[in-house]
Parts: structure tokens; C-alpha cells; sequence
């Protein structure tokens, strides 16, 4: 046992173990400054090696056959990506892709930092690290906003949206300071090192990094995975958050919807809502489940295959993107960007919120805004109401301000449609604001 007197250190020897142990295992790929508990400039450097044998691998990629009649039962990728575009983006990647100039490119749009969390957050008792871009308004009414991504995304996500958040054309529109960090275990966050670090304990973590940077109330964004970080944020750090605006809310049918629905007993707005609920989660929605039952044992097929692991992710992005046409270089890029720590270091979040997280949500008083976004690609029967529960539903779970509904841009508008995504942020904190304003 220490002596009395040094007690105070036994948590900072703890975290500095905790760290140097982190630094000596973690397959990280590139260097973190572990031991940075306030906010660093940083720029990471992937490993030359790690890049040679990603590159040799897609080189030795093998595609999977197409079957005879594959434009017949696959021609809209129900089943999965074809041989052709395996085979082009594998050659691609192994002859043209160029991972160095997407990396400057990365670090040279915007500012990127790195921190850590040493007593992690809720009952995570591990430190939590996180890289994040941190870019702040010249304007004087600007507001704090976070902005959280989902799988299979990055902080790149929001590349198109910081800028015209942070610097609006239109001088009397509502400005913001946007921090957009890298869930721990994607992009350049380092992974957790112990199960447990689900929406709950990363929200906590969250709200420690925002208060490190001087923003003891902010505004709050989400998207998939990102999404339910932020309800939950809701329920713990309710007097740091300003509001709540989602792209994505995911409100599946309780138990009493069902028995509603088998008696006839719901409006046909939420009768089609269930049978559309019903029929993507059975018929396309594969990563989900996959991802929260068996992520080790998926995440080490997909670590393995760089090629397989594009394949997956522009399988399930192709379907929910609104018809957006992704380069080779957005998909190999975003690939490397969740490959870096191996796919299980991200994957296994499903996990954590599907199983643990979601159960517990409830309803907060947090202002709240909805931008509905449609997917018009998708088959009709599904196209809108998949995307579109009844907004009495979204109530359920939120103090509604602000509901939105577009006909475009799928899951990914902030980078489908980022014009119309920054405005519907735009109005909804902005009319906030105002009211804040008022009552000061």
C-alpha cells in the first residue's frame, strides 16, 4: 500500500501505466500521444509497412464468382457487390490508390487534435482517447456544436458540412464551433481496451472533452451509432446540452405497437411503418445483427481482406446513400480509415448500443430536431416509411422542436445533400439561440 502521503498519485501512476501499456500493444498503425490529457495538435503517419501489405493484399484479392443469372437475383446488389466492381476497385487499389496523398489531405483541412480521457466515462474505468478536428467561428453568436458519426464513417463524414457550419456566406446566419471527433476504435481514435465502452460511457467521455475546451454547454448532432451516443448524452449530461438534432431516428415498434397492429388497431401511417420496419430489418439490414452477435469472429474475416471489408461497407452505404455516386478513393479511403485498427476495434460497438444501450433509453427534455431524410432509391414499398416513423413515435423519446422532412438524401446527407443538412441545423439551433437569447 502507498503511504499516505502519496495516496493523490496512485490514479496518476495508474493512468500512465494504463497508457504506456496501451502504447506498447495497441496495433494502432501510426503514433498517439497517450499521455496528451489536455488537447495536442496532432497528425498521424500510417506505417509505411502497414501500407505495403494492404496494397499486396487487394493485389491478391480473389473475387467471388457471379452466378449465371446474377442480373436476375442480384442486379440491384440485394446479395452483395458483383465480381466486376470487386475486381475494379481490387486493381485500383493495388495500382492507383494513393494512401499518402489521402492522408495529408485529411490533416491538411482542418485542425486535428488528440486527447485522452484518463478515468474514462460512466463506469468506464479505463482511459478513452480521442482524435478530433476542432475548427472555431470568428463569429461572435457562434455555438458549440459536436457532431458524432456512425459505422461505417469516420469524422470525414462531416468534411463537407464543418466549413459553411463554421463560416456561413450569409454573415447574420446562425455560426458554430464544430468539434467532430473519431469514435475510439475508428479512423485515428485509439480502440478501447476492455468491453463496456458503449453510447453511455462514451457520451460521459465526450462531455469531458467538450468541457476541456471551455464549452460547459454545446450543441449536440448524431447520426447512426452516433445517434443513440447522443440520446443517451441526453439523458446523462442534460444541463450541458443545448439541443438535439438527429438525421436518423431510430424508433422501433415496441411491444404494445405489435399487439396494436395484430388487432387493427393502428393508424395506417404506423401500419405501414411496422411492415416496412419489418421487412428492411429482415431482408436488408445483414450488419446490423451480424455485427452485434458475432463481431470478433466478422471482424477477423474483414481485417484480413481489405478488398472484402470495401465490399461490405460500399454494400451496405451503395443501398442507403440516395444514388450517390462514390469514387474508388472515398471508398478505399473511408475502408482504411476503419482498417487501421482492424474491424473489430469498430464493428463491436453494435454490440455495446444494441444490446446494452438502446434497452435503456427514454424520454428526455433536451430540445430536440428531426431532419427526416427519404431514400427514393430503395424499393418503393420501404423508400419513405422506413425512414420516416410517425412523429408521435420520435416523441417518445425526445422534446420535438423541430421536424423536417425531406424526400432525399438517405442516411449520409450530410454528405449526400450538404447544403440542406447545415440547414436544417442551421435553423434549428438558431431558433434556440434566439430564444436563449431572449430569455438572458
Amino acid at each position: 500500500m502507498l503511504p499516505t502521503k502519496l495516496q493523490p498519485l496512485r490514479g496518476a501512476l495508474a493512468f500512465l501505466l494504463a497508457a504506456a501499456l496501451i502504447s506498447a500493444k495497441s496495433p494502432l498503425n501510426f503514433d498517439f500521444p497517450y499521455n496528451a490529457t489536455n488537447p495536442v495538435p496532432f497528425v498521424a503517419t500510417v506505417d509505411p509497412e502497414f501500407i505495403k501489405q494492404t496494397v499486396l493484399k487487394a493485389a491478391l484479392y480473389r473475387p467471388s464468382i457471379d452466378l449465371v443469372d446474377n442480373d436476375e437475383i442480384n442486379g440491384d446488389w440485394r446479395e452483395g457487390p458483383d465480381q466486376a466492381f470487386m475486381s475494379d476497385i481490387a486493381e485500383y487499389w493495388s495500382k492507383s490508390y494513393d494512401w499518402s496523398q489521402s492522408e495529408h489531405e485529411i490533416f491538411s483541412n482542418f485542425s486535428h487534435y488528440a486527447v485522452t480521457i484518463p478515468d474514462g466515462g460512466g463506469n468506464y474505468d479505463h482511459p478513452v482517447s480521442f482524435h478530433f478536428v476542432h475548427e472555431t467561428s470568428d463569429n461572435d453568436n457562434a455555438i458549440p456544436l459536436l457532431v458524432l458519426h456512425g459505422w461505417p464513417s469516420t469524422h470525414l463524414e462531416w468534411a463537407k458540412v464543418i466549413g459553411p457550419l463554421v463560416s456561413p456566406e450569409d454573415k447574420s446566419s446562425q455560426a458554430f464551433h464544430v468539434v467532430a471527433p473519431d469514435l475510439p476504435g475508428y479512423g485515428f481514435s485509439p480502440a478501447p481496451t476492455h468491453s463496456g465502452l458503449g453510447a453511455s460511457q462514451m457520451g460521459a467521455a465526450l462531455d469531458q472533452l467538450m468541457k476541456k475546451l471551455g464549452y460547459n454547454r454545446y450543441a449536440l448532432a448524431g447520426t447512426d451509432l452516433g445517434h443513440f451516443i447522443g440520446l443517451t448524452m441526453n439523458q446523462q449530461v442534460p444541463d450541458s446540452i443545448i439541443g438535439y438534432y438527429s438525421d436518423m431516428w431510430y424508433v422501433a415498434p415496441n411491444a404494445t405497437d405489435l399487439v396494436r397492429y395484430e388487432q387493427n388497431q393502428t393508424t395506417a401511417e404506423e401500419s405501414k411503418f411496422i411492415e416496412t420496419y419489418q421487412y428492411f430489418t429482415t431482408n436488408r439490414y445483414p450488419w446490423g445483427p451480424t455485427h452485434s452477435i458475432a463481431p470478433l469472429g466478422v471482424g477477423q474475416a474483414l481485417t484480413d481482406s481489405p478488398v472484402g471489408f470495401a465490399g461490405w461497407i460500399i454494400f451496405f452505404t451503395k443501398q442507403l446513400s440516395d444514388n450517390y455516386q462514390y469514387t474508388f478513393n472515398e471508398i478505399i479511403t473511408n475502408t482504411m480509415l476503419l482498417l487501421l485498427q482492424g474491424t473489430y476495434s469498430n464493428i463491436r460497438l453494435y454490440r455495446e448500443v444494441f444490446l446494452k444501450d438502446i434497452p435503456k433509453l427514454r424520454h428526455t427534455e433536451v430540445p430536440a430536431g428531426a431532419g427526416i431524410y427519404g431514400f427514393p432509391t430503395l424499393e418503393p414499398e420501404i423508400a419513405r416509411y422506413w425512414a420516416d416513423p410517425p412523429r408521435n413515435w420520435i416523441e417518445r423519446v425526445s422534446n420535438l422542436h423541430f421536424y423536417e422532412h425531406h424526400e432525399e438524401g438517405g442516411h449520409f446527407p450530410a454528405i449526400n445533400i450538404p447544403d440542406i443538412w447545415v440547414g436544417d441545423v442551421r435553423t434549428f439551433f438558431g431558433d434556440l439561440s434566439m430564444v436563449n437569447r431572449a430569455e438572458k
